[in-house]
């Protein structure tokens, strides 16, 4: 720690601190443009200088200088404050003054400067800048005219998201931030750069003068898309979100967001909502009242569950307390047949976590990863599924330098990281790789085995996977798999992370098993500042698990009611129809089932099918808490009312059960979390702006067990993988025109040298055939696939491409034109 005074004011800080950091701590306000506390200090708008006096009266940028024990520095006085009017001048010299149409204009902080330092006139004179707008792209607009260079949009692209979209072109008064060739910006559009803008220059373009910021309601909340639990920030007006705000204050994502977070926000205003009641009369879904159809369904299920019985399936969107409320519901109804998500893929945590770890979540935190000093990434798709968390392993690659393998059947973003490492396998042989990992920490005896059980039972089965045997069957490097494992044991700390959801569901247990087997060998699971990471695909998936939405001992789970295994299965927030394998197989059945309720936010192809359905809220109007994928709860706050007649999925419940002669009611969301028992020892009202980890920082382990697990043998020919896309979760987000502006359809991608074997090219049409089904979909060409090797995004119904994907991790497939 040091100590030193800034205007009078003695404080002590990290020896680690800027004196611009060290101000801030002490309640003194020094300006600043191109200063933010997530990026690396850079000191190019010379705003920031005080006076330090030990320099002897030499003024210094304070968000670049080091502080240093008994500094003595001053922040203001008039020869300070005439530098910095300087500095605006020179900033307004050639910045075009458009502020009454420029979008940023209440929050713009050279606005607030030139206010501030009375820069009302200006001595110098020049050109006003003339160039012209970038509005190429649906999502972002740059408008160079305003630029201050201060550099934060290069930097966050660089230092954060990883994708260089910016840089500094040309010199003197020439200089401009400007993209690769200057041409119009075509990137993730994650719009890192938009939120760190401090001024006009970069803006979102769907909240193109729609209204002034002062004039908007700012709602914390939660993202609602994947399990990462990004705090978002409603920007509301006339009880529509118009925006997403950039906040960098609360929650654990520093303010990052990815495209869905940031621009993924339209859906909660569509006119496509379900606002009432739809009640199936004389083959024709109709509008009925709530006291309607609240009757249809409770006649229904009761009459089910005296036949076959009852099924409830649900989305891992709903709220821990929604989810607690459908559990009661189950129980009033005396079914065990419940489950969430597709059923399989989160079995890797439920089972695989459970058999080796004794737990069902992930071990650690993600602050914990940026500290990482190796870094195993089981599939490339990590990114795509949880981009933010993805910034994270970013950060660590690039300032702590820190080690990165990626095991995956094709190239990712990852790849591109500075000394990362891909074991590029063949699709469906992640086990094997695993295998080939924990063999050499084995036979090279420098594994951690103390305190761990079924040590010689595991050396006894991966007896068969030497690297050189596993090389031969996945092609990846013998070398770099021992090269991979023994930096993983040496790190100090190390981080495992590994993806669930729908898509990924074939050897779900497998991989969660051989990746919880290789966290104990390495010393990763349960050590402090380490940990094994499963991120679940919703906003939810992991308060699904801890609340117990998953099927009882010998009850039926999603496959099994799917199948037709009951006489009225009610789906909650959640789809099918459109992504869940086999859907010709799937449709029969569910055209066969006596009694179909949908209780959802669209009419969703599956709703289509429903003998009830029922109109729902978004995360958008709904109270209550998710747990992310570190165990992490957080509050979810309604920004605006519900559309219409929807209702929260709670208040449905509820009601439900009351008519199902239920006995239990609980008054507000603090009464039901306080009955949630896995939450028991977390008060409500202690659920900061932080959240609350249950578990701790670092998870305690119940079982150390290590368990054989068999791999698989690769499938040989043209091959089709499926997974997510960067700009889609699930299916919700296509009902979003931010992400389907940028990727609003279904491809089919190819390797370059598959492309031109099979002679397709860019936006061809062509005959995708597998399963005995085949369907019309469009090529894309890139360079991140092997030969031998398409992948297609599974969240676009229209396609049908789960007519082909039947779930497993491998499809053997015929392409034809």
């Amino acid at each position: 720690m040091v100590t030193l005074t800034i205007d009078g004011k003695q404080i002590t800080v990290p020896r680690t601190a800027t004196i611009y950091e060290a101000a801030m701590q002490a309640g003194v306000e020094i300006p600043v443009l191109c200063y933010a506390k997530k990026l690396l200090p850079y000191g190019a708008c010379r705003v920031c200088l005080v006076e330090v006096e030990q320099m002897k009266g030499r003024l210094i940028p304070s968000c670049t200088t080091p502080v240093t024990e008994g500094m003595i520095v001053r922040s203001s006085s008039a020869e300070i404050n005439k530098v910095r009017k300087t500095v605006l001048e020179f900033l307004l010299v050639n910045h075009v003054l458009d502020c009454p149409v420029c979008d940023k204009a209440g929050e713009c902080d050279l606005q607030d400067l030139a206010y501030d330092f009375d820069c009302c006139s200006n001595r110098f004179e020049g050109v006003k800048f003339d160039l012209p707008k970038d509005e190429v792209n649906p999502l972002i607009e740059r408008n160079m005219n305003r630029c201050v260079l201060c550099g934060k949009c290069v930097r966050v692209c660089d230092e954060i998201v990883g994708y260089g979209s910016y840089s500094f072109i040309n010199r003197g008064f020439e200089t401009k931030i400007a993209t690769a060739f200057d041409r119009g910006l075509n990137c993730e559009f994650c719009g890192q750069c938009v939120s760190m803008c401090p001024v006009g220059a970069i803006l979102p373009r769907p909240f193109k003068f729609k209204a002034r910021p002062w004039q908007l309601k700012e709602v914390d909340s939660v993202c609602g898309y994947c399990g990462n639990g990004c705090t978002v920030t409603f920007g509301v007006l006339k009880n529509k979100v118009e925006t997403i705000r950039f906040n960098d204050k609360n929650g654990v994502n520093d303010g990052n967001l990815c495209v869905r977070g940031r621009f993924g926000y339209s859906f909660i205003n569509s006119k496509d909502r379900l606002t009432q009641p739809l009640l199936r009369k004389n083959g024709q879904l109709v509008p009925a009242t709530w006291d309607e159809a609240l009757a249809a369904v409770a006649t229904g299920l009761q009459q089910a569950q005296a036949a076959k019985g009852v099924g409830i399936l649900a989305g891992a969107r709903l709220t821990n307390e929604e989810f607690f409320l459908l559990k009661n519901l189950a129980k009033t109804l005396g079914t065990e047949n419940i489950d969430h998500s597709g059923g399989e893929c989160y079995k890797g945590v439920t089972e695989g976590l459970l058999a080796t770890l004794g737990v069902t979540a992930s071990t650690g935190t993600y602050p914990q990863v940026e500290d990482a000093e190796a870094i195993l990434c089981i599939r490339s798709d990590f990114y795509e599924t949880h981009p933010v968390f993805g910034m994270v392993v970013n950060q660590a690659v690039k300032r702590r330098e820190a080690n990165l393998f990626v095991i995956s059947d094709k190239k990712g973003k990852f790849a591109k990281l500075p000394g990362a490492k891909t074991l590029l396998t063949k699709p469906g042989t992640e086990v094997n790789v695993l295998n080939a990992m924990a063999f050499v920490l084995l036979d090279e005896n420098i594994a951690v085995t103390e305190g761990v059980e079924g040590i010689a039972e595991l050396k006894a089965a991966l007896a068969a996977y030497t690297p050189e045997a596993v090389e031969a069957q996945t092609g990846v490097d013998a070398e770099l798999i021992r090269v991979s494992a023994r930096r993983m044991v040496a790190a100090k700390c190390a981080a495992i992370l590994l993806a669930y959801g729908v898509p990924y569901a074939s050897q779900s247990r497998e991989i969660a098993v051989a990746a919880a087997n290789l966290a104990l060998l390495t010393g990763i699971a349960g050590r402090e500042g380490s940990g094994l990471y499963l991120c679940g695909e919703k906003a939810n998936s992991q308060g699904a698990i801890d609340l117990g939405i998953l099927p009882g001992s010998g009850a039926l789970g999603s496959s099994a009611m799917l199948a037709g295994q009951v006489d009225a299965l009610y789906v909650i927030a959640e789809d099918p129809l459109s992504v869940y394998p086999n859907r010709g197989a799937l449709e029969a059945a569910l055209k066969k089932i006596p009694f179909l309720v949908v209780q959802d936010i669209f009419l969703s192809p599956t709703a289509e099918l429903a003998h009830v359905v029922l109109p729902a809220t978004s995360y958008a109007e709904k109270d209550g808490t998710f747990t992310n994928a570190e165990r992490r709860i957080q509050r979810v706050r309604p920004g605006v009312p519900s559309p219409g007649e929807a209702q929260a999925d709670g208040a449905i419940f509820a009601q439900l059960d009351a008519r199902l002669g239920g006995k239990i009611a609980y008054t507000g969301i603090e009464a039901i979390f306080a009955a949630i028992e896995p939450y028991r020892e977390i008060d409500f009202s202690s659920i900061g702006a932080q959240g609350t980890v249950w578990g701790g920082e670092n998870l305690s382990l119940s079982r150390r067990k290590v368990q054989a697990v068999q791999g698989q043998s690769p499938v040989d020919g043209l091959v089709l993988v499926t997974g997510s896309a960067l700009y889609h979760n699930g299916t919700l987000s296509t009902h979003a025109s931010g992400p389907n502006a940028v990727e609003h359809e279904a491809y089919l991608e190819f390797g370059r040298e598959d492309a031109a074997a099979l002679q397709v090219k860019e936006g061809e049409i062509v005959t995708l055939k597998g399963n005995g089904a085949e369907i019309k979909i469009k090529v894309k060409v890139g360079q991140r696939l092997p030969k031998g090797v398409l992948f297609a995004p599974y969240h676009f119904a229209s396609a049908g491409l789960n007519r082909i994907w039947h779930g497993a991790a491998v499809t053997p497939v015929q392409v034809s034109k």
